[in-house]
């Protein structure tokens, strides 16, 4: 049987076993009276968040479909961090490791349940609902985001496939990155930071005119990056958000963003011949539009637009080639026209998506979302694509989601997309699970889902290749070919079934999952495959050369636990661990996939708010061994530890405060993703006013 008919099926199963069930129904009532004093819905984990991100409707993290991770204003505070992928070594299952590789630096690599390359794909990341990935290589530039962490309110990390919602990038997590809203935010702020090669300098103004409320941030961020890499950032940002109440039914979002800056690409090796030390300009920006209109108490719709461009200005010169071609041919070398080569590394990105959405209510137990969506993704890319022609690639989506509530302590959850593109034509991801609550205290889920990831172009459409002019009729050139990609890879597919609980045991709160993912049709860019040499063309590498497409499976199992401990009414802990292993179940699997993740993490957080407005928090992380996909070699063990101490003030004047952080404090010199980034021990201050 189809693995996506098995989860169609699973959900059907579920709502047969519900529909079944001997219940006994309260007609006059939302929901059945099952306890002896009359539980709420608010009484079951009351205390645990809603969230946003996982159905696309507001729910309890009882009752969502998949595993979430919270992050809100307080833990992003009091973790200290002031880049965005370190939040998410609080999230288990997440691997982080800081990079500054050698094309395309993302500065970070940030994956679930690992398969990680410096360019990782398989995780959605989304800002309030906009999609953040790039298509070239489906990774995220997060340095060059423009958002600035005092501007968030809550990251919502949904635990397992998601493109049931968010589509074919949403394969293993999603991100969803929710900023504060204007009439939230203090009508004028100020924070600097310095310390050890980062400085940053931020300047946020709120305010509200009538029924229109509007928030603008700006911001310079300079940061040296890791020691004897070039990877340094200066970047400059702006953004603005306004939400504007045209009546009681009908509401206004409006956004807008950009970073310009330059920052330090490439890296001097032994085996980087063409990628030298340089300095790169980039620049993007993004607009989004979205209207909200209320159709009666139980139904709303909402309609969202946006753009975003992206630019990379990137020219590079290889080393000499004269001697190292004289190894082939003393004639050769001598004939060559340029001593190097000269390389047009721009890239030029462009999204454009339109996005309909109808939320709704049938009778008291059946809550319904469903939309679709269209999106044009154009890329420029003269050095990958092997043309200096702009490349389109259209996505039409249909999705939908429905929760039923049959009793208060049962929650079913069944939803789908349906998506077309250009490169694998139509898919569909289902997802269905089944939610028990048999105690205020206690919640069970029992979920399975099916995901598809579409290959981005690197895996698709590359075409790279170095090219060297002679004097000479035959050869005409002489080409290295390090890509070339045929087309019509699959979509990689992977079925996730997981076990999860959700509870309260008296100042704790406890998240853990059991999980199995299979993934078939891994897609992998090692393969050799066989290439055509062009007539008068002499090719200095072997006769074949690497290529995309589907090979091997893999079964992904293990467990993992999020704990929130409130040991005092001032003391809090979080604690968080991953066990997972990754093995082949079908040869054919990229060299050292089935170590890309580490087998254990290990991530914890103690807070304590002393008197007189001294706070202080102590972090620890710890990974085991990995070796990463790609540019990825390995790292052993690693071990890190951060703290952070901060005094709040007020005057008649001002609200701040002041804080000092020191990040890896007994200096243990490790590595993250590859040996070539090492990490020392760093410290900075921070002062934030509001006024």
């Amino acid at each position: 049987m189809d693995s996506r008919l098995q989860v169609v099926c699973f959900g059907l199963l579920l709502a047969s076993f519900v529909a079944h069930a001997d219940i006994q129904l309260d007609a006059q009532q939302a929901y059945p009276i099952v306890f002896a004093d009359n539980l709420s819905e608010d009484d079951y984990l009351g205390e645990l968040p809603k969230v946003l991100t996982v159905s696309r409707l507001s729910q309890s993290i009882a009752d969502s479909p998949s595993a979430v991770t919270v992050i809100d204003r307080a833990t992003i505070r009091a973790s200290g961090a002031v880049d965005i992928p370190e939040l998410f070594r609080l999230v288990p299952g997440m691997y982080v490791g800081a990079n500054a590789g050698y094309v395309y630096n993302t500065n970070y690599a940030v994956s679930y349940h690992g398969m990680n390359t410096a360019y990782p794909g398989n995780m959605q990341v989304l800002i309030n609902g906009r999609s953040v990935y790039t298509p070239l290589f489906g990774g995220v530039k997060w340095s060059e985001l423009p958002i600035a962490l005092m501007d968030i309110e809550r990251i919502e990390v949904t635990r397992g496939p998601n493109a049931a919602s968010y589509g074919a990038n949403a394969f293993a997590a999603t991100v969803n990155i929710l900023t504060s809203t204007p009439s939230e935010t203090p009508a004028n702020t100020v924070l600097a930071t310095h310390g050890n090669g980062r400085n940053e300098a931020f300047y946020r103004h709120a305010g509200k005119t009538g029924d229109l409320a509007y928030r603008v941030t700006t911001g310079y961020r300079q940061d040296d990056g890791l020691d004897d890499r070039n990877d340094f950032k200066r970047t400059r940002f702006a953004n603005a958000q306004a939400d504007y109440q045209l009546n009681l039914n009908n509401y206004l979002e409006f956004e807008f963003g950009l970073t310009e800056g330059a920052r330090g690409e490439g890296n001097a090796q032994e085996d980087n011949i063409v990628f030298l030390p340089r300095t790169k300009q980039m620049n993007n920006y993004y607009g989004l539009a979205r209207w909200k209109h209320q159709l009666s108490e139980t139904s709303d719709f909402q309609l969202q637009a946006y753009h975003s461009y992206d630019r990379s200005d990137d020219e590079t010169t290889s080393v000499n080639l004269r001697p190292l071609i004289a190894l082939i041919s003393p004639i050769l070398a001598a004939s060559l026209v340029s001593d190097s080569i000269y390389i047009n590394n721009e890239v030029i990105t462009e999204r454009t998506d339109i996005e309909a959405q109808h939320i709704f209510g049938l009778g008291a137990t059946i809550r319904a979302v469903w939309g679709a969506s269209v999106r044009q993704d154009t890329t420029y890319a003269p050095h990958y694509l092997g043309n200096k022609k702009t490349d389109k690639f259209n996505l039409q989506r249909l999705f939908g989601h429905v929760e039923w509530r049959p009793h208060a302590m049962w929650t079913l959850n069944t939803g789908a997309m349906l998506e077309h593109n250009d490169f694998t034509g139509t898919d569909i991801s289902p997802r269905a699970s089944l939610n028990f609550k048999p105690h205020p205290n206690h919640a069970l889920r029992l979920g399975i889902s099916s995901a598809l990831r579409t290959p981005n172009y690197v895996e698709e459409k590359f075409n790279q290749k170095y090219a060297i002019a002679t004097t000479l009729v035959v050869p005409r050139l002489v080409l290295q070919q390090v890509l070339a990609n045929k087309g019509n890879v699959n979509p990689e597919q992977i079925i996730s079934r997981d076990l999860g609980y959700v509870g309260k045991l008296g100042g704790v709160q406890l998240d853990a999952r059991i999980f199995s993912d299979e993934i078939t049709e891994v897609i992998r860019l090692d393969e050799r495959t066989d290439f055509t040499v062009p007539a008068d063309v002499l090719l200095v590498n072997p006769t074949n050369v690497d290529t995309g497409l589907n090979s091997g499976s893999a079964k992904v199992e293990g467990f993992e636990l999020q704990t929130n401990w409130k040991i005092g009414t001032r003391t809090n802990l979080l604690l968080n661990h991953s066990h997972m292993r990754i093995r082949e179940t079908q040869n054919g699997l990229s060299r050292n996939f089935t170590k890309s993740m580490p087998v254990n993490t290990l991530s914890a957080m103690l807070t304590h708010d002393f008197k007189n407005g001294w706070d202080a928090s102590l972090a620890y992380y710890q990974s085991s061994e990995t070796t990463q996909l790609g540019d990825g070699d390995p790292v052993g063990l690693t071990r890190r530890c951060d703290v952070r101490v901060a005094r709040k003030f007020n005057t008649s004047r001002w609200n701040g405060e002041v804080s000092a952080v020191v990040e890896n404090l007994f200096n243990t010199h490790y590595e993250e993703f590859a040996d070539y980034n090492t990490l020392n021990r760093r410290a900075r201050v921070n002062l934030r006013l509001d006024f």
